[in-house]
């Protein structure tokens, strides 16, 4: 068995049949059909139920095209990886990360990356913790930033910002002169809430029960500024990080929540079993030292 077979099998699979797969690979059928018929043989169990008239994978043949897809990436990779450990250095770099987050620090990181590697380019997608976990699984992104821990056990990460959820409000809300509250004290007010994509959600809501009470949620949205109008509207108030409460440039005021614990920790995680390229590894190694 060598890669060919591999590349001729997810062929089959992706153009759901031998017929159209040989004519996008621009070799005969009869090829094909060899091919699939040797690795059988080597494997000693069918790829396909060939009772079916569609293109039906058996168990075997299930197992089989996901190692083969991860063969076949890593494949194609290698010529890449070898000529950036040689000093082309050259590469993409797709990072997940949560709208609410200052990235300020970010882009000074990516800045001085760019300034070592400047044919190292950089997409940053936009999504709540959830979707940016799912998205590494299915590998459309290299690298994620997100509130730590993880749900499951498929990701290694390291946590690089640790700090306290504060309470934000309208600056003629009753609470705007105070220093410190107490969750307990919120049980009347109408929370204003990020969806429930974002782990931050998670957080508000048990920590608030833990205090005795259910928020009586008023809106929920994954956009900063949205909340930050509707703070200055006075439809209600919000728990964030302190960091991100201080990029608010409404009229919101910023009080110390007095109850221990009721912190958020963001980190980087990236997938735990699975090859990464040489490109992502070097700015893994980056970003560590950087906070190191």
């Amino acid at each position: 068995m060598d890669i060919k077979h591999m590349r001729y099998f997810t062929a089959i699979v992706r153009y759901g049949s031998m017929t159209e797969a040989s004519n996008q690979l621009y070799i005969s059928q009869p090829t094909i059909s060899k091919a699939i018929h040797d690795v059988e043989a080597e494997l000693g169990m069918r790829l396909f139920d060939r009772n079916s008239r569609q293109i039906v994978l058996t168990d075997a043949g299930r197992v089989f095209l996901d190692q083969s897809e991860e063969i076949l990436r890593r494949h194609s990779e290698l010529s890449n990886d070898l000529k950036h450990m040689v000093g082309l250095r050259r590469g993409h770099i797709k990072i997940g990360l949560p709208p609410i987050m200052d990235v300020s620090r970010l882009m000074g990181i990516i800045k001085d990356f760019h300034d070592m590697y400047p044919e190292i380019t950089f997409q940053l997608i936009e999504s709540g913790s959830g979707t940016i976990e799912s998205r590494l699984r299915q590998d459309d992104i290299d690298i994620g930033i997100t509130v730590l821990p993880t749900e499951g056990q498929y990701f290694d990460s390291f946590n690089f910002l640790t700090e306290p959820l504060c309470l934000v409000v309208n600056q003629d809300h009753p609470l705007a002169e105070a220093d410190t509250v107490q969750l307990k004290q919120l049980k009347a007010e109408n929370f204003i809430m990020f969806n429930e994509d974002f782990y931050l959600n998670e957080i508000i809501t048990s920590a608030c029960k833990n205090a005795g009470f259910t928020p009586n949620i008023f809106s929920k949205t994954a956009q900063r500024h949205f909340i930050e109008e509707m703070i200055d509207a006075g439809l209600g108030i919000c728990i964030m990080p302190q960091s991100v409460a201080s990029l608010l440039k409404s009229s919101s005021v910023t009080v110390e929540i007095g109850d221990p614990g009721l912190r958020w920790r963001l980190g980087v995680i990236w997938n735990q079993d699975r090859y990464m390229n040489f490109t992502t590894q070097e700015w893994l190694k980056f970003f560590q030292a950087y906070y190191q």
